[in-house]
């Protein structure tokens, strides 16, 4: 992997937990995600024709890119289903557990393989991203996160999240080398905008645009910063698999972490410190077998 791929995937994941930090900070609104992606969708619609970016594109391949909007849409929706019906701390490693089905659909789909290192780096990259979020490291907890009954129905929601991003990944990555970078973020961003403010119209949408009227200074930083998160992922995209970019990028649970500690006061035990170096470990092992 060259170091320019891992830098574009490590600003990606600073900007996604940066936008990611700005909806904490409101209460975790999903008015504010269907928000400033209707943002970075009029900001991605000039600079593709500024850009000259639609010229000449594929647009036969266009159902593709609707095809990765689609599948992250539904993550977004069943990953806020799911933390409506359990907590958090417990739904949420749930819903980071993509790294894990991408390889296996890519395999099958896209023909892409990794090595034995590769595989070991994803996995431990995941059991980090799962651990930061645990109340405590220890077999009982691990067993309440993974119960899929009745007690615990967010949990099939969250894991039903990670298999709807999975997907989109696999979309995405398919024809990210047959459009022009511009040209693909504004279709994609556009679509997923379309797509989540079509959920929101269709069950709140009164309040949908009182808070889009009410918050527009903070939804044009947000919209910024996710349109910009979106490039720096699908400029490494272009170069290296999708199997290996998408366990890289949960570094941004490192960020989001970050900022919780410095911004909203959040506790930072031992138990985090572990689960972070366990992160930085796996994304290392990824990298040493790229190298």
């Amino acid at each position: 992997m060259k170091t320019a791929d891992l830098l574009f995937i490590v600003i990606s994941a600073f900007l996604h937990a940066f936008y990611n930090f700005l909806m904490r900070k409101h209460s975790g609104n999903h008015f504010f995600l269907s928000g400033i992606f209707v943002v970075g969708a009029l900001i991605s619609l000039p600079i593709a024709l500024i850009s000259h970016g639609y010229k000449d594109i594929p647009w036969h391949s266009v159902a593709y890119i609707y095809g990765a909007a689609f599948f992250y849409t539904l993550y977004q929706v069943f990953a806020n289903k799911s933390y409506q019906r359990g907590s958090i701390s417990t739904n949420y490693p749930l819903t980071v557990l993509s790294p894990l089905f991408v390889p296996i659909w890519a395999f099958f789909m896209l023909s892409e393989k990794i090595s034995l290192l590769t595989g070991l780096g994803v996995f431990v990259t995941v059991i980090g991203a799962i651990a930061v979020q645990m109340k405590s490291v220890s077999a009982s907890e691990f067993k309440e996160i993974f119960a899929l009954n009745k007690e615990h129905n967010g949990a099939q929601f969250a894991l039903a999240a990670s298999l709807a991003y999975s997907f989109g990944a696999i979309f995405d990555k398919a024809r990210i080398n047959v459009f022009p970078l511009t040209a693909y973020l504004s279709i994609i961003i556009a679509f997923m905008a379309i797509n989540m403010t079509i959920h929101m119209l269709a069950s709140q949408r009164e309040k949908f645009f009182h808070y889009m009227s009410g918050n527009w200074k903070v939804l044009i930083i947000g919209g910024c910063a996710l349109y910009l998160s979106f490039m720096f992922f699908r400029l490494a995209l272009q170069n290296i698999d999708v199997s290996v970019a998408v366990p890289i990028r949960q570094v941004s649970i490192i960020f989001a972490i970050l900022f919780g500690v410095f911004f909203l006061k959040e506790h930072f035990g031992i138990g985090k410190i572990a689960a972070t170096l366990i992160i930085i470990a796996g994304i290392i092992l990824i990298n040493m077998d790229l190298r």
